[in-house]
Formats: structure tokens, C-alpha cells, sequence
């Protein structure tokens, strides 16, 4: 066993000696061949029935070969685009050709129509007449090219200029419907400014017609106000005045629907009410018309009141139908409302009088006057003179005995003569 030991460990220790020694390898040496030419020599074998054949090709043979193949190889090339390729060009520069003879074409025809309906068109025609003349010629020198050549199809000539036609009539309807298109975006436009415009002035009528509503409610207001004043008067005489109790409302006429007028809600509303109170209004002052409102006589003195008084001749009590105004002889009486005159000339005590029939049963009498300018039957109007003052009559001095009788019922004139009339025209 210790043998077997030792044996092995002498074996290693030099396996390890020898490993560590330089192994020396012998470099093998390289030999080149020699380079042969691209078109050497070759041989080919042909083996059969255990029989070999072989062929010799030479370099001269290869060479020639090769310059044979290639020279079929151009010779097809040339023979392709010759046959193809030319034959391609010349298809599409036929055709180019026959694209412009149609333009050409066409655009003769549509300037005949032109031409036709432009006899009166001076020098625009002139200038048309020129182009045509030029358009002609080009067209010349195009049918004398293509006759030159056996390759213009007439039949498909004229079915390209009849396309052609089409296609510019078509140019021209999608020209006008552009134009059409844009017309209508413009008024569009138009119209939507024109809807915002109408919209603002809606706003502004619906202000304007309640200001008008505000200054008629106003002037009625001021109507009613005398209307108090009057009705006061009347009251010690056991009357009462009703502006509006003669007036009968009258309606009728054919109907007539607004077509297309588009209102808005809010100033149909403010239009009915403001219309009302228009209508309201025009009533209050038809009736005011005809009431005695002012004084006759420009300037005056108040000589004596309505009512009781001392008679100026006797000096015992006496009643007083009216008032005496004391002015300039020669002063000029004007009616202080519309009407006809149911009296003219002398009466007794009165002297030269006047009396005018209002309507809503008012009468006056103008006394004592020194001229009369109206007669009886004659229609008066609103401070329209009518005579003179006088002292014509049972009177001291110049004056106007002025009375104010409302259905037949003499009333106080001083109440109307103090009221300043603001509703007559």
C-alpha cells in the first residue's frame, strides 16, 4: 500500500515538472496558388455507360460568347423601347395633340355664343372679334399639324370637343354656383345683422312707446284735473259734466290680416296699451273742444261778478247771468272754443250778441259788442274772432258781457275763463 502511494505521487510531481516546460509547435508553411485569368481555359466532362467525353473550351471561344450574348441583349433593349416606349410617347403626344385642338374647339364654340349675344357691346366686342380672329389662326396651324400626321382620330376629336364643352359649361354653372353660395353667406350675413338691428329697435320703440304712454297718461291726468275744476262749478247748479258721455265708440272696415309682420310679445303689448291710451286721449280732447276754455277778451278789468249784484242803473239787487269785462272799445272777442252761431244782431238790453252752440251742450253770448264779423248759421272756430267789444245796449261803459250756459243752465264764466286751455289746436 505505501508503495502504490509513493508510485503516484512521483507521477504527478512530474506530469507537473513537464507542464511547466514550453511546448514548441512547428509553423506550418503557407503556399499560394497561382491566380488564373476570368476567362481561362475550361474543360467540361460528360460521363456515360462508363464512358468520359471532354471539352475543351478556349479563352477565344469565351470571349466571343460573351460579346455575342451582349449584343442581343442591346439589340432586344432597342427593339423595347422603340416598339414600347416610342409608341408610348407618341400615344400620349397624339393625345396632347387632340386635348388642345379640343380646347381650341370648344372655346370657339362658346365664343360664338358670346359673340352672339354681344351686337352691342362697342369695344368689347371689338377686342372679342380680335381674340377670335387669333383663336382662329391657332387653330389653323394646329388642323394643318395634325393633318400632316395619318394619327388624328376625327370621330375622337369630336367626342373630346363635345366633352370639352360639357366640362366648361360645367365650369361655369359650379362659377355661378360659387358665386350664388356666396351671395347667399353674404346676405345671410346681412340678414343676421339685420335681425339684430330690428331686435335693438323693438328695444327702442318699447321705450319710446311707454314715454308716449307716460306723457299722454299725463295730459289725461291734466284733463281730468280741469274736468274737476268744471264739474265744481257745475255742482251749485245741480250739474254735471261728462266729457265722454256723447262720444260713442265706432268700429268696422274690412279685415286685412298683416301678412309676414312678426311682432314680438312684449311690444304688442306695449303697441295695445299705448294705442288705448292714444284713443283715450283723442276722446278727452274732442270732447275739451268743445268746451268754453279762456278768456274771450285778450286783456280786461272785472267789473262785475256772476250771481247777485246792485243793478248799475238803479242800484237794487239784481241777478247777474254772467260777467262784465271792462276793456278798450274796439278790443277784439274771439270765440274761446268751436261752433255755429245760432244768434247775431241787436237785442234788447244785450245790445249787438252773439251766441255760439258748443257741442257737449255748452252755449255762450258775447253782449253789448260794437262790431259783429259773424252771422247766424256761420260755423266758428276756435279762437276765431267773432266781433268787437261796445257799449251797445244797457250798458255804462265799454265792455263784453260774457255768459256761459251749460244745457240751457247759466253757470259761473269765470271758472272757465281762469282755466288755460291746453287741449285745443
Amino acid at each position: 500500500m505505501e508503495c502504490y502511494c509513493r508510485l503516484g505521487f512521483n507521477l504527478k510531481k512530474q506530469l507537473v515538472k513537464s507542464a511547466n516546460k514550453k511546448i514548441k509547435i512547428k509553423k506550418a508553411k503557407v503556399v499560394y496558388a497561382e491566380k488564373k485569368p476570368f476567362l481561362a481555359d475550361k474543360e467540361i466532362i460528360f460521363r456515360s455507360n462508363n464512358r468520359a467525353m471532354v471539352f475543351n473550351i478556349s479563352h477565344r471561344l469565351q470571349v466571343f460568347v460573351l460579346i455575342f450574348m451582349a449584343t442581343v441583349f442591346s439589340w432586344s433593349g432597342y427593339n423595347y423601347y422603340f416598339y414600347h416606349i416610342r409608341d408610348k410617347q407618341l400615344d400620349e403626344t397624339r393625345d396632347a395633340y387632340m386635348d388642345l385642338m379640343s380646347d381650341v374647339s370648344a372655346l370657339q364654340n362658346n365664343l360664338k355664343e358670346v359673340m352672339s349675344s354681344l351686337d352691342e357691346a362697342g369695344d368689347g366686342l371689338h377686342e372679342l372679334q380680335n381674340y377670335r380672329k387669333t383663336a382662329l389662326a391657332v387653330e389653323d396651324k394646329l388642323k394643318l399639324m395634325a393633318d400632316s400626321e395619318n394619327w388624328i382620330d376625327q370621330g375622337k376629336m369630336e367626342e373630346k370637343i363635345t366633352t370639352k364643352e360639357a366640362l366648361l359649361q360645367k365650369n361655369l354653372i359650379e362659377q355661378e354656383n360659387n358665386s350664388l353660395r356666396l351671395k347667399m353667406i353674404s346676405l345671410s350675413d346681412k340678414l343676421e345683422n339685420l335681425q339684430k338691428t330690428v331686435k335693438g329697435l323693438e328695444f327702442a320703440e318699447v321705450a319710446i312707446l311707454e314715454k308716449i304712454e307716460k306723457m299722454s297718461g299725463k295730459e289725461i291726468e291734466e284733463i281730468k284735473k280741469t274736468l274737476d275744476t268744471i264739474n265744481q262749478a257745475l255742482k251749485g247748479q245741480k250739474q254735471y259734466f261728462n266729457p265722454l258721455a256723447n262720444i260713442k265708440d265706432g268700429q268696422g272696415g274690412e279685415f286685412i290680416p298683416l301678412d309676414g309682420v312678426d311682432i314680438s310679445k312684449d311690444l304688442q303689448d306695449k303697441m295695445s296699451a299705448v294705442f288705448q291710451q292714444i284713443e283715450k286721449l283723442d276722446k278727452y280732447k274732442t270732447a275739451m273742444s268743445g268746451i268754453p276754455l279762456g278768456k274771450p277778451v285778450y286783456q280786461y278789468r272785472l267789473s262785475s261778478t256772476f250771481g247777485t249784484r246792485s243793478d248799475p242803473f238803479n242800484q237794487k239787487a239784481a241777478r247777474h247771468k254772467g260777467i262784465d269785462m271792462s276793456a278798450a272799445l274796439g278790443s277784439r272777442i274771439s270765440a274761446p272754443a268751436g261752433g255755429r252761431v245760432i244768434e247775431a244782431g241787436y237785442h234788447n238790453g244785450y245790445g249787438n250778441l252773439v251766441t255760439i252752440r258748443h257741442t257737449n251742450g255748452f252755449t255762450t253770448k258775447y253782449a253789448h259788442l260794437n262790431k259783429i264779423y259773424v252771422k247766424k248759421g256761420q260755423v266758428v272756430k276756435y279762437n276765431q274772432a267773432i266781433g268787437e267789444v261796445g257799449r251797445t245796449g244797457r250798458a255804462t261803459g265799454s265792455h263784453l258781457h260774457y255768459e256761459v250756459l251749460y244745457n240751457g243752465v247759466n253757470v259761473n264764466p269765470l271758472t272757465f275763463v281762469n282755466i288755460q286751455n291746453k287741449n285745443k289746436s
